[in-house]
């Protein structure tokens, strides 16, 4: 059952049958190991209407960091299970929702579009700021403020660099929040700007919560205290990252397994949207080591009549080699904060014993980067801080999906998107970009040629054309051939009648039989023979349904 076409009221039944029959609930009623295939007239769906029902009496949830680290560790929930993504389109694809837009490796993005990110400002100018709250939340020292006399009383959450480490993780989040923009994700407004403390003025009704939760007044010793933590300039100011708070009301953080059970547009388990599960490939890439549901938004949009939850990806202050106080530990990536099975060794061996990432010797690295580097990137052993269950379930058409976006950025946008980062020295722009670089090739070479890599089927002019993802991003070479078999397709019945012998092709392209120049649906079922990647042989099948006088491409099938 597609998404869009999921109603509310459907609800229960909906994700009853998308987990009971483990298939994919966006697009057609797909076949899976040789089930049903058939497609309804607005196949392929790439707009998920996931924000029609009303969700105004969402409730905010505040998940506490420790009992998600403790929930994760311990007592992993959701659904684990080797199952396909469920919100996945005939074509394999990931539509448009409150989620997910598509943008790298869906359409070209210029230099423009890829720096501005979800900035509504080229830059954000403010000759002074009024302090209107604490930050209340993490770790980099930072408080809440509005521009001086702005009319709109915008709010921003301003955030320091550590003393020490300039640019280490106003880089990071900088860095980070153009990237996750582009590979799709939605993110909040950030900026650079720099801060003259002697612009600051606190509003009398300003607060903070203590360490123990307490609400007390936010003073000239508490802006002292939280400036005491912050990298200063030469000249007295201080570079710091303004966040502008999204549009919306607040409802907290979404969970990295199941649905929120006051909202009826969450219809698919968490762990189940292909977007999280492949996050985990975009979060081994940039070492989000700290992606948890902590570091995730859901902002409520519209009035009471019609509102709806929309999904951030939130935080990048410790992505890269920042830990955001201070440059990452050897640790960063490389294994979970608690491993009872290290940690047992460690202790049986009475500390003499030291897992290999303790022992392994640490490159140098920029104050302003942190050890964020290429080398001994092993995507597949990367880690987070703590599992969740979406990368658990992460398959490997999951992590090709994700694969595929990280591949589609050039060496010239890396380099670009690392000038972002506004470091003082050209040293720490260099060591970004060429991590970034190594890192995306590791990716490219771990997932592209993992399955049948073969995607984006055209049918113009009665010719079949398609593009091999892992021979066009460099990691893998030809095949020695193609296998193309041509099929008049029943979409009533879902039945393939075979025409004509399998042809034999050297390039990704084959002619349509004249004899199904006037059928109604056709399916090419191709697959390549590569002495280096034998499972290539697995077949990907292609449909196309006639419009007109034109072929539409509705439905890409992996056996």
């Amino acid at each position: 059952m597609p998404a869009s076409r999921v109603f509310p009221w459907f609800r229960p039944v909906a994700v009853a049958i998308a987990l009971g029959a483990g298939l994919l609930v966006a697009g057609a009623s797909q076949g899976l190991g040789g089930s049903l295939v058939h497609f309804f007239p607005d196949d392929p769906i790439w707009v998920d209407a996931d924000m029609v029902a009303d969700a105004s009496g969402v409730k905010e949830q505040d998940l506490s960091q420790t009992y998600d680290f403790l929930e994760n560790t311990f007592a992993l929930r959701g659904d684990v299970r080797d199952v396909r993504a469920v919100n996945v389109n005939t074509l394999d694809e990931v539509p448009d929702s409150s989620w997910f837009t598509n943008r790298i490796a869906h359409h070209p993005l210029d230099d423009e579009t890829l720096v501005r990110g979800p900035n509504s400002l080229a830059a954000l100018h403010a000759d002074a700021w009024t302090i209107v709250a604490g930050k209340n939340t993490g770790l980099q020292p930072g408080f809440r403020a509005i521009i001086t006399g702005a009319s709109d009383r915008q709010l921003y959450q301003i955030e320091f660099d550590p003393p020490g480490h300039p640019q280490l993780a106003t880089g990071a989040e900088m860095i980070g929040t153009l990237l996750y923009h582009a590979l799709g994700y939605h993110v909040v407004e950030n900026y650079i700007v720099e801060v003259d403390p002697a612009s600051l003025t606190i509003d009398p009704k300003a607060t903070y919560r203590d360490a123990d939760g307490r609400r007390q007044p936010f003073t000239r010793e508490t802006l002292d205290r939280v400036l005491r933590r912050a990298a200063r300039n030469a000249d007295g100011t201080y570079r710091a990252l303004a966040s502008r708070f999204a549009p919306g009301r607040p409802a907290g953080n979404f969970r990295y397994y199941g649905t929120r059970h006051d909202d009826p547009n969450d219809i698919h388990p968490h762990e189940h949207r292909r977007e999280l599960r492949a996050a985990r490939v975009f979060a081994a890439w940039v070492n989000h080591d700290d992606s948890r549901a902590n570091n995730t938004l859901d902002m409520i949009e519209g009035d009471g009549g019609q509102s709806a939850i929309r999904h951030y990806m939130f935080d990048f202050g410790s992505i890269m080699g920042s830990g955001t106080t201070a440059p990452d530990t050897a640790r960063s990536g490389r294994a979970y904060l608690l491993d009872v099975r290290t940690t047992w060794r460690i202790l049986r061996s009475f500390g003499v014993w030291a897992p290999e990432w303790a022992r392994r010797r640490i490159a140098p690295f920029h104050r302003s980067v942190g050890p964020f580097t290429a080398d001994g990137f092993d995507p597949e052993a990367w880690k987070a801080e703590y599992p969740n269950t979406a990368f658990v379930n992460m398959r490997d058409d999951d992590a090709f999906w994700g694969a595929r976006r990280v591949a589609a950025f050039t060496d010239r946008q890396l380099r670009l998107l690392a000038e972002q980062g506004r470091y003082g020295d050209p040293a720490a722009t260099a060591q970004v970009a060429d991590a970034l670089i190594g890192r995306r090739d590791s990716i490219a070479k771990t997932w592209l040629a993992r399955i049948t890599p073969l995607v984006s089927p055209t049918l113009e002019r009665d010719r079949l054309r398609f593009e091999n993802a892992a021979v066009d991003a460099g990691v893998a070479t030809q095949p020695d051939t193609y296998v193309v078999q041509w099929s008049r397709f029943d979409n009533d019945s879902g039945t393939h009648a075979p025409v004509g012998p399998a042809l034999e092709v050297q390039a990704p392209e084959a002619l349509l039989p004249d004899v199904l120049a006037g059928a109604a649906f056709v399916a090419a079922r191709v697959h390549a023979v590569h002495p280096r990647y034998p499972h290539w042989v697995r077949p990907v099948t292609f449909y196309f349904r006639r419009d007109g006088t034109s072929w539409t491409p509705v439905g890409l099938v992996r056996r």
